[in-house]
């Protein structure tokens, strides 16, 4: 969305003017990202880079909370430099040097503190082509450069004309430029279906439907390469959707196993070091190291998603309250020491499916359910 400045404008208050949560977007001036206490002068061209739409908040007629209080700053809090990120919860405007080495610093802590890589690992890596995978690519390229692993990334074709074609051109270019190897698996090879073919079906939760065959994908693809992780681009805000849709859905042994590794010779470990990282940031980090946003917002059937809604909200809660998320994630971290002590330890580990054979919670994977309703 581009827009001309009438006057000089808080960049603040025109996203308040348009109801858009500061959490949910990026912003250029002149071609280069600007934090949102900015100001643009008369004339200027503004372009809101929309990573993930959302449906229009409530819109206040000025910034209230933290955002009213927020002060611009023409420098980096580090050095000189012109800042391209504010970070709310931390009051802190940072330029492209000193916000990649925040970034790349948490995502070395996270790695370390969770265990997720080794020394000799053979790491898969779920590459969509958007925002996250390719962060993720990036970091994981850098971090080889300390602890030597094999990487390789793997890319799923659900079959969405117009938005994933995009995406996987973009990820093909990525994987050219790190030298990095890829394999890419299409839903129309693998199971004779595409999403778009199930949509037109008139099947519903089709987020449902493209979640489940792809996990089911990743897997048996990294474990036929012999790989030992599976790394996946979750972010903080996806840490802290997940944890609101297992209130909302009543489903406490999500929270049992999130974090731990399931017990099943067939199942590749999964990794997110993006963990601990909000959405944004992920977005500001893939930005300022080439990536573009010229592949759609968002896939065409995710607004159907109660997921959807719950992101919107959270975006809201941090645009008010700095550390929503974090605080969120934490609580998620918390809950699951207290389910797993009052589960059963059986009830973590996963059987195999008697269709095909991939870990399952019951007799009938999930996938082979949904395949067998097509």
């Amino acid at each position: 969305m581009e827009i001309t400045a009438k006057s000089e404008i808080k960049l603040i208050e025109l996203l308040y003017s348009l109801g858009i949560p500061a959490e949910a977007v990026l912003i250029e001036i002149g071609g280069k990202l600007v934090p949102e206490t900015a100001t643009a002068k008369k004339g200027h061209k503004i372009n809101i880079i929309f990573y993930k739409h959302v449906p229009p908040s409530s819109s206040p007629s000025e910034p209230r909370g933290h955002w009213a209080r927020a002060k611009p700053k023409s420098t980096c809090d580090k050095c000189k430099s012109k800042p391209v990120i504010y970070l709310p919860y931390a009051k802190v405007h940072l330029c492209k040097k000193h916000f990649s080495e925040l970034f790349e610093k948490r995502i070395k802590r996270t790695i370390r503190e969770y265990k997720m890589l080794k020394k000799g690992d053979k790491v898969g890596l779920g590459l969509s082509g958007g925002k996250d995978s390719y962060a993720l690519l990036y970091t994981l390229s850098k971090v080889r450069e300390s602890l030597p692993f094999e990487l390789v990334a793997l890319t799923i074709d659900e079959g969405i004309p117009g938005y994933r074609d995009a995406a996987i051109e973009n990820a093909e270019k990525r994987c050219r430029e790190l030298g990095i190897s890829q394999h890419v698996y299409s839903f129309s090879e693998e199971y004779g279906k595409t999403i778009s073919q199930i949509a037109k079906a008139g099947k519903e939760n089709l987020c449902s439907y493209c979640g489940v065959l792809r996990r089911k994908l990743l897997n048996s693809k990294s474990r036929e390469l012999g790989l030992t992780k599976l790394a996946i681009g979750h972010n903080l805000d996806d840490v802290a959707q997940t944890a609101m849709l297992n209130l909302i859905r009543n489903e406490p042994m999500r929270f049992a196993r999130f974090n731990d590794p399931v017990e099943n010779e067939r199942f590749v470990p999964r990794i997110r070091p993006l963990r601990d990282i909000r959405e944004k940031e992920v977005a500001a980090y893939a930005y300022l190291h080439g990536h573009k946003y010229d592949s759609g917002c968002c896939c065409p059937h995710a607004t159907g998603a109660l997921r959807w809604s719950v992101r919107h909200e959270l975006n809201s809660l941090e645009d008010q309250y700095p550390g929503t998320k974090s605080k969120i994630a934490t609580s998620f971290n918390t809950l699951q020491e207290i389910v797993k002590k009052e589960v059963s330890a059986d009830n973590s580990n996963l059987k195999c499916c008697k269709e095909c054979g991939e870990p399952a919670s019951e007799e009938i994977c999930m996938s082979c359910k949904m395949l067998s309703d097509l």
